[in-house]
């Protein structure tokens, strides 16, 4: 069985209406994803999933904490996420159609299923600062400032 597929809602037995799915992140989720820059995480991704008779809006909040390196001492660094975003679910106009669009997810007709796997894990992405760093320098690793402060040209 395929991991991420735990992250699938089968929808094609669903009543027209909400339905709330929870769904647990952790470490091995992550090492799903090639070159990910986390490797560690503890999260909660809620989906509430409002089907229409043609569509599916879903509500998808995401919280808990990562653990990726930090941009200046190259250390783990915890990183609390929050994150909340409505995304549309719905079919193509036709087959082999490449429509895409951010805030969209397109199915192909006779989909009966929607893994939310990749959307998590990018909008867990998205959510990361720029700028990756221990609140304050004395957090960072001693030895890795000081070869710092050895090569920084003044």
């Amino acid at each position: 069985m395929n991991y991420l597929s735990k992250y699938d809602v089968i929808f094609s037995g669903l009543s027209i209406g909400k339905h709330d799915f929870t769904f647990e992140i952790d470490d091995r989720f992550f090492e799903q994803f090639d070159y990910s820059e986390i490797k560690q995480g503890k999260l909660s991704a809620n989906i509430e999933l409002n089907r229409l008779s043609t569509s599916m809006i879903a509500k998808i909040t995401i919280n808990g904490s990562v653990i990726t390196v930090c941009d200046r001492c190259l250390d783990n660094l915890a990183i609390n996420i929050e994150y909340k975003d409505t995304l549309l679910i719905k079919y193509r106009e036709t087959d082999g159609n490449t429509d895409t669009d951010d805030e969209i997810m397109y199915l192909n007709r006779g989909d009966d299923t929607v893994n939310f796997a990749q959307y998590i894990y990018e909008s867990i992405g998205i959510s990361l600062p720029i700028q990756r760093l221990h609140s304050d320098e004395s957090r960072c690793n001693e030895e890795m400032i000081k070869i710092l402060k050895k090569m920084t040209v003044n």
